[in-house]
């Protein structure tokens, strides 16, 4: 009887935390969406000074100058944000990316599926080193 207990318990807490990784990254994705949308944004409004600029006289082609300068410095902001979101999601999910080819395998294999690289221990934990900086990006992202 207490066979059938302890396999029950260890079912609910497998599913928990399926559940919560599951959970996590859809809320990952969900700021990932938002990003887009913004960095969506910052290009229409990009598009609209460049265009500004290439109708205005030269007085004027200095100041959309700098608004160009400055919505491109919100969009690097914005895709590397992105990019940092898209990394946790993979950690969340248990995956790293195979430095050789870039192909997305689980944590836990020994070799990249797609390119047969051997897939180094020393990659998990940086990954875990990273955590702590995405988890700052992360904050910073949604506040």
């Amino acid at each position: 009887m207490s066979d059938i207990i302890a396999a029950i318990k260890e079912f609910t807490e497998n599913t928990a935390k399926k559940a919560d990784t599951v959970y996590r990254a859809s809320m990952l994705k969900l700021s990932a969406a938002a990003l887009a949308k913004m960095l969506e944004i910052q290009y229409r409004e990009l598009g609209l000074a460049v265009y500004k600029m290439c109708k205005s006289d030269e007085n004027n082609g200095k100041e959309e100058c700098e608004e160009i300068a400055a919505l491109t410095v919100q969009i690097d902001g914005t895709r590397k944000r992105i990019a940092a979101l898209e990394k946790r999601i993979e950690y969340v999910m248990g995956l790293v990316r195979c430095p050789d080819c870039g192909n997305t395998v689980k944590m836990r294999n020994a070799y990249c599926s797609a390119c047969g690289r051997r897939l180094a221990a020393e990659e998990e934990k940086r990954v875990e080193e990273n955590e702590n900086q995405i988890e700052d990006q992360m904050l910073k992202i949604t506040n």
